[in-house]
């Protein structure tokens, strides 16, 4: 019974949340401090966080393929954008700068890259935007649910393998790009 209210109270000890008999905030007092009323027991909230982690009942094979899924989409897009703009952007530099001055490859691509890095940062609420319209939602599972290790390996694989696969797709201007336009000049 006593660990269930913890459980309950868990993220709501704040310092404003203790008042004395007249309505004024309260300090909280120090850890390992005795409180002479008796009426509040410092606990660490980093240890409370550990017994709801404990506590919490393990997700279920659906809810980490959909943690999966929600995290994968949106990294899709991204590693989709990135590439893609820093390949174009990077030919782009490199073929028309390069005429006028001495433009390493690496040096086209850096530039390309910082352009890439620029829209993807004003991008990216409009990628989770569309990802919000498209339905993608996260499983209705508790704080504690999220925090287990298999919960954030689901999260982290979702986002390797969907940031993986869009660097993978945005190479596409690749294959549009000529080495014959290079060669003739």
């Amino acid at each position: 019974m006593r660990m269930r209210r913890a459980l309950d109270a868990f993220g709501q000890l704040a310092v404003g949340s203790w008042r004395t008999r007249f309505g004024r905030l309260s300090n909280k007092t120090p850890l390992g401090a005795v409180d002479p009323s008796g009426t509040f027991c410092a606990v660490p909230d980093e240890w409370l966080r550990k017994k709801l982690v404990e506590a919490a009942e393990p997700p279920t094979a659906g809810q980490l393929y959909q943690i999966f899924f929600v995290n994968a989409v949106p990294f899709i897009a991204f590693g989709f954008l990135d590439n893609f703009i820093m390949i174009s952007a990077g030919e782009y530099i490199e073929s028309s700068l390069g005429h006028f001055i001495t433009l390493s490859t690496m040096a086209a691509a850096g530039f390309g890259n910082t352009i890439s890095d620029i829209i993807g940062i004003t991008t990216a609420s409009y990628v989770e935007d569309i990802c919000q319209m498209l339905g993608l939602k996260q499983p209705r599972i508790t704080a504690a649910q999220f925090e287990l290790k298999s919960s954030r390996r689901a999260s982290s694989w979702g986002r390797i393998i969907g940031i993986t696969l869009g660097c993978l797709i945005g190479m596409c201007p690749l294959w549009f790009i000529s080495d014959e336009d290079k060669k003739k000049e």
